[in-house]
């Protein structure tokens, strides 16, 4: 199983992308509950009873920041780069990592401005400054760095590696909520707020008369009792994608309230998060991909991490759904993830409190598992010529992909198409470039591979490239989609290079000699001439362009009987009789008109050109492909002729046909116009076009 989304449209403003954890992988999955990981604690709603419902309440580790050292050329590297600055902040404790370095004991941090100790049992250096002003590490036959310290530093070098983010945090607004006991449902308080200006993250539960559950010093014994008894917990993904230009306040609302609980076995539900977004908050990232989806952009995005349902460590599971003792968890193992997602109706502060109060309310369920576990997504060198396949299998079988997509499509009646998004990463020295970005739609035919041909830009001097795929199985009945995704690295840039590589040729060009050439005489000029002219000749029209100009053509639609009809065997297209089912007149271009039903259905088209009073059929005979064409500028389908014993193509007869699914994708169309067109492998030129109905 590999990492993989599931999107849902919850609100107009809001898309909700699912990412689950690659099983097979959980390393990349786990965020250790230490000084350098994430803290959690634990919300009892009845103080001291863990059997009632929980939240809980994960943020970042403590001011420890971790930094990974290696070597690089002869140089230190920190972090991957070469003899980086480092912009450290006073009073926070850094860690090195120094297990990469032959003798870990060389590295030293010369300086009077903080306290260095060193670990030869973890190989674990730590360094806390006191002081602002610049000091170097260094290692002895290596050329190392400096760093400066300051009262503030970058955020990369402040942040602790891992954390969930999850973090209650006054200054960006990010606020957690916690239903007040009583009636009124709608009504929320707000830990990580105090509208006074006197800041008290803690404040409703340490002082409201209302709140009966944990109060602070709870949440703190909780914390210290999870980190000293939990290594590690496993989180899954929960992205909140903001539509671009979005406006909660415009809308006349203050906000939302997103919550995640999962079930226990006596039905108690555990909140996994309950996070509020204000209009003032502004904890949002830009997405450096916007997307569109559903014909709306996508810029912006909320990261939630959500501890695990599947494979979670069980000393967190004991200790969130139990008491703490091994094998008291209750969580219902069959549950799944509840999602809610409330607008707010408006924020008030009341004897010293901050509330919210919900409104307009979207709930749904989420798999625990990953449905779509089975899917995958495969790119690969094609082993018949220099270029890549690309295409979806399920249960390791491309047919089985393609079976799955078309009976979901008849059984559900929705509308399903599969988008790869296709980038291209050059590695030019030890940096991956992105070049190029394509993305391919299929509508039918989700059994053919996608073939691609990448045009790398720096060929003469990259070490190599990859392939990155992502695959989205698109329902454009309801807006959702899975996503699954892969990648191929490539060490032959110059093959797929803007211009071939030349053939090396050992020898100079030498003009072969030629002996039984005829003198370049008149008379042998009259003699070469006659034996030119005598010479069998047969001539071979292929259409590639075609005069316009008076044509006309009739349409009729055809049912297909005889051979390999009937008995469930579906008909053999290349051998079945052509029965007209209604008859069809010549017309003049733009006044042809057929009918697209809502099902499958075969079309013959009959074209020729008006010469005075008489018909001078089109010939096809040699045309690689002829094309019936529908588009209303969003949605383009293409199809191909279909070849037939009794369709004449020397005598302008032509046959296409629409399955059900795209027959309906037609009469939805904004447009009624469709085009008949030749293609001969690198040209393509209408013949006529037509109009079409859905009666």
């Amino acid at each position: 199983m590999a990492e993989s989304s599931r999107y849902f449209r919850i609100d107009q403003d809001i898309l909700l992308e699912f990412i689950y954890h690659d099983q097979g992988d959980q390393e990349k999955y786990r965020i250790e509950v230490d000084d350098n990981g994430s803290e959690v604690k634990f919300l009892d709603t009845i103080k001291g009873d863990s059997t009632s419902t929980r939240h809980l309440i994960s943020e970042l580790g403590s001011a420890v920041v971790n930094f990974d050292v290696t070597i690089i050329s002869g140089y230190l590297a920190v972090e991957n780069f070469a003899a980086r600055t480092l912009l450290m902040q006073n009073g926070k404790t850094y860690k090195f990592d120094l297990n990469a370095l032959p003798q870990p004991e060389l590295f030293t941090i010369s300086d009077s401005l903080g306290v260095y100790s060193f670990s030869p049992i973890t190989n674990i250096a730590e360094y806390t400054p006191v002081i602002n002003g610049t000091v170097t590490y260094s290692y002895e036959g290596l050329i190392g760095g400096k760093a400066i310290i300051d009262t503030r530093a970058n955020p990369l070098f402040a942040t602790p590696d891992e954390e969930t983010g999850n973090d209650i945090n006054q200054t960006i607004g990010r606020y957690h909520a916690v239903n007040v006991p009583g009636d009124d449902k709608t009504k929320y308080a707000l830990l990580g707020y105090d509208s006074t200006g006197n800041y008290e993250q803690q404040n409703f539960i340490n002082n409201s008369l209302e709140w009966t559950g944990s109060r602070e010093d709870d949440l703190l014994n909780y914390q210290t009792e999870a980190t000293a008894n939990i290594n590690f917990i496993l989180y899954d993904t929960v992205r909140l994608h903001l539509r671009s230009g979005f406006s909660f306040a415009a809308r006349g609302y203050e906000g939302f309230l997103f919550e995640v609980n999962a079930d226990r076995t006596t039905r108690v539900k555990n909140y996994l998060t309950q996070l509020v977004y204000l209009n003032q908050s502004n904890y949002e990232l830009s997405n450096p991909k916007p997307f569109i989806l559903g014909e709306t952009l996508w810029s912006k995005y909320i990261n939630i991490k959500i501890p695990s349902l599947v494979g979670q460590n069980s000393e967190f599971d004991d200790r969130f759904y139990g008491d703490g003792t091994v094998g008291s968890s209750d969580k219902n193992p069959f549950g799944n993830y509840n999602i809610s997602f409330k607008l707010l109706d408006r924020l008030e502060a009341i004897g010293g409190y901050d509330y919210v109060y919900t409104g307009e309310e979207n709930s749904f369920t989420v798999a625990r598992e990953d449905e779509f576990a089975d899917f995958t997504v495969v790119v690969e060198d094609a082993d018949d010529g220099d270029y890549f396949k690309i295409y979806g299998e399920k249960d390791n079988s491309l047919a089985g992909f393609e079976g799955h997509i078309l009976n979901r499509i008849q059984t559900s009646s929705d509308d399903i198409i599969v988008i790869f998004d296709v980038d291209v990463f050059e590695q030019v020295g030890t940096s991956f470039i992105k070049t190029t970005q394509n993305t391919f739609t299929q509508y039918e035919d989700f059994s053919t591979p996608v073939t691609f041909r990448p045009v790398i830009t720096n060929a003469n001097v990259a070490v190599g490239f990859s392939i990155d795929v992502t695959m989205r199985i698109y329902n454009q009945t309801d807006n959702t989609q899975i996503t699954k995704k892969a990648s191929i690295t490539v060490n032959q840039a110059a093959k797929y290079g803007k211009n071939l590589q030349a053939l090396k040729i050992d020898s100079p060009n030498i003009l072969t000699e030629v002996y039984n050439v005829l003198p370049s005489l008149t008379s042998n000029k009259i003699i070469s001439g006659f034996i030119t002219d005598n010479l069998p000749r047969t001539i071979k029209y292929v259409p590639t362009f075609i005069e316009r100009y008076n044509v006309i053509a009739s349409s009729s639609r055809v049912d297909l009987t005889g051979i390999g009809s009937g008995s469930g065997g579906g008909v053999n297209e290349m051998l079945a009789d052509v029965e007209d089912i209604e008859a069809g007149e010549f017309v003049n271009e733009g006044d042809l008109t057929i009918t697209v039903p809502p099902f499958a259905t075969y079309i013959k088209f009959v074209i020729a050109k008006k010469r005075g009073d008489d018909f001078e059929y089109i010939s096809f005979e040699n045309t690689e492909l002829v094309k019936l064409t529908f588009n209303d500028g969003k949605t383009k389908l293409k199809f191909n002729h279909v070849y037939n014993k009794d369709i004449d193509m020397g005598q302008g007869e032509v046959l296409f046909k629409i399955n059900e699914q795209n027959a309906n994708s037609i009469r939805g169309m904004q447009t009624d116009t469709f085009y008949i067109s030749i293609d001969n492998g690198q040209d393509e030129t209408m013949v006529t076009k037509g109009k079409f109905t859905s009666n």
